[in-house]
Formats: C-alpha cells, structure tokens, sequence
C-alpha cells in the first residue's frame, strides 16, 4: 500500500527520498511533524478494519487502494447516498404545516407527524405555525410587561367625516390559515409589514366616513367589525392565507390639545341622554294611565248609550202597546192610565183622605177628614229613635 506502515516500505505518505527519514518538508525525521504522520497512519488502519478487503498488517503492500478497491469505494458512495436520503425525513407537530417542495416547486401539503421528502439540494420543506395568534399594534407601542411607552402619531392620528381629527389606537390578531398554508409561504414576502398596511387604510377609510361624536361614543363595535371584514378581504384576494381573528379598538381620543373640550362636550351629551331617558320613563308610566283612562271613559259612554238606547226602545214599544190596547177600549185605558199616573204621583207625598160620604154633625175633628198614618215614616222614626238611645 503507499501509506504502508511497514519497516521497509516507507516512513509516510511521501515515502524515504534517499533512503532518509522525512516528510513533505524534506530533511532529517528530526523535522517531521509527528502528531499530523501518526494522525494518518491511526485513519488509515481505521479504514481497513472497517472495510472487506482493506487489507491488514499481514495483507498485500502493493500499489491497491487502501478501500480494498472500487468495491470499496461504491460502498462508501451507498453508504453516503443513504445518510443523505435520511435527512429527507423531518417532524410535523400539531401547530404546523408542512409545505413540501422539489426544485423550489409546491408540491403538497402535510399534516402532524413523522414525514419525508427529498433532502436539499432537491426537496425542502417549510412548517410554518398555523397555531400561533399574533398580534400587530397600530398607533402604539408596547413595552415589557404589556405596558404602553410609546404613542406613534403618525399611524393613530385620523381625519373624521365631519373633518376632525381623532387619535385611535388599535390592534390586530392574526393567524396563518390552515387551509391556505401555501398560499403564505409563497404569496406574501412580509406578513407583519403588509397587514398593518392594510389594516392602517381600512381604518382610515372607516373613520373618514362617520362624525367624531359617533366614534367616540356608541359605533365603536361596528367600526372593529367592518374594518375586520375590509382587511380579511383585502388579504383574500392577495392570496396571503392569513385569517384575521379580530380587531381591537383600544383606545379612541381627541387630540390632546383639543380633549377637554370634548370631554365637556361628552358630558352634556350625557346629561341629554339621562334628560331624554328620564322623559321616556315618565312617559311610559304616564301614558298607559292615561289610555286606560280614556278606555273607560270611552266604555262608560258606549254602556250609556246602550242602555238609554233600550230604555228608549222599550219605551216606545210600551207607548205601542198601550196605543194599541187604547184602541181596542179606550175608556178602560184612559181609567188605567189615570190610576198608574197617580200611583206614581201621590205614592211619595204625605196623604189626607176626605170622605165625601161622612155624616154631618159627628164627633170627628173635621166632618169627611181622614188623616193617613204613614206606615213607612213612622217606622223609619222609630228605628232613628231607637239608634240615638243606643
């Protein structure tokens, strides 16, 4: 072999030039850099050993190959094929995606666990997080521990329909889409930079259609949803597989220069509103009372008017009756008539009786005059007298 270690064959790799100890560098064995020879000699007898037909201290010492041949070497070129292959297979947890490529091209999409494919320079794979929320700050900045340090005017100042300026603060949540992996790997160049950008013009364009008085009060929800729904939009057609979870208004304001003003503002329109709930309040006592009020009234005046309507009614089919018996005997319903009007007529008044017929000259108060004991006053007497001596 060259690189024999034998006592005759050599003292290296670049053998004895004039039967003398030495090395590359030429001269005595006194100048041969020991450690790198014996660092040799210790890979090549390694070789051997691990390879069929190396040879070994008692083996050939021709001129071979130290790898016992071109077998040797195409065992090596397997063995080197195969460690390569095995980098093809890479690990999917359960947050990612997998994105598999040849050649730089998309090929497929794989879900959690042990997968394959071609190694680089061939195949690569992309995993990106599909589980994570993240989140963009849009007119501010936050420190360590959630805490705000920094305002950005440029991003949070806004002109309003009614040509104010508000100052909002917002945030947007976000993820990469499951379904549309691949679509954010290779559609979309800087995920953070180009939802911020989207999400700081569809506000713009939100606020710049309502009154300030209206952002800074009650349309605050729908202001968050529509913008969400413009953003999710706008990155639908870019292609960007991004799912936007929500935005968050955190903060709406006037300008500082311009806040207590508004503030006072915001005061009286609350005192108005508590005015106008108070009335409605009221009202909706009030009125109820008085409807149920106008309903009986109402009720009242419909049974009156029923009832004078049937006394009436039978009043005049009485009179027909009584016409038509006066027809048939008028002399006898003339006397009933007249005993029924004095019946009605003498039955609540106080009473003398005169006898036309009584004898002249008796012993009577007055000769004909008989006085009428009313039954009903004296008992009514008698019973207040007997009250009173209770």
């Amino acid at each position: 072999m060259p690189w024999s270690n034998q006592n005759g064959g050599g003292g290296g790799p670049w053998g004895r030039p004039n039967g003398n100890g030495g090395g590359p560098w030429g001269g005595g064995g006194g100048n041969t850099p020991p450690n790198l020879e014996d660092l040799l000699r210790r890979g090549q007898d390694r070789l051997r050993r691990m390879i069929p037909g190396g040879g070994g201290p008692g083996g050939s010492s021709g001129t071979g190959s130290p790898f016992g041949g071109g077998r040797g070497a195409l065992i090596i070129g397997a063995l080197a094929v195969a460690v390569w292959l095995a980098t093809g297979f890479y690990k999917v947890e359960p947050y990612q995606v997998g994105i598999e490529t040849i050649f730089g091209r998309y090929v497929g999409s794989t879900g959690e666990g042990l997968r394959y494919n071609f190694p680089y320079p061939i195949g690569g794979v992309v995993k990106p997080n599909v589980g994570q929320v993240n989140s963009i700050q849009v007119g501010y900045r936050t420190g360590p521990g959630q805490t705000r340090n920094r305002d950005v005017p440029d991003e949070s100042l806004m002109l309003t329909g009614d040509e104010n300026i508000v100052d909002l603060d917002f945030e947007v949540q976000w993820r990469v889409n499951p379904l549309k992996a691949s679509d954010f790997v290779f559609n979309i160049q800087n995920p953070e930079g180009t939802i911020k950008a989207i999400a700081e013009s569809a506000m713009r364009e939100v606020i710049g259609r309502r009154n300030i008085q209206a952002i800074l009060t009650n349309e605050q929800a729908s202001i968050a949803q529509e913008v969400k729904e413009m953003v999710q939009k706008a990155l639908d057609e870019y292609g960007a597989g991004v799912r936007i979870e929500v935005v968050q208004l955190v903060s709406v304001n006037p300008p500082p220069e311009v806040r207590p003003a508004f503030v006072d503002v915001n005061a009286a329109q609350q005192d108005a509103d508590t005015a106008q709930n108070e009335a409605k309040t009221y009202a909706s006592r009030e009125v109820p009372q008085a409807r149920g009020k106008a309903s009986q009234i109402v009720q009242a005046a419909e049974a009156y008017k029923t009832k004078a309507t049937a006394d009436a009614t039978g009043q005049a089919a009485r009179f027909n009756e009584v016409y038509a018996s006066y027809k048939v005997a008028p002399a006898i319903s003339r006397e009933r008539i007249f005993l029924e009007t004095m019946e009605k007529v003498l039955g609540s008044v106080n009473k003398v009786i005169i006898d036309q017929n009584g004898a002249p000259g008796s012993s009577a108060p007055a000769a004909g005059v008989l006085p009428v004991l009313p039954l009903s006053e004296f008992g009514a007497r008698g019973q207040a007298q007997t009250g009173a001596a209770r």
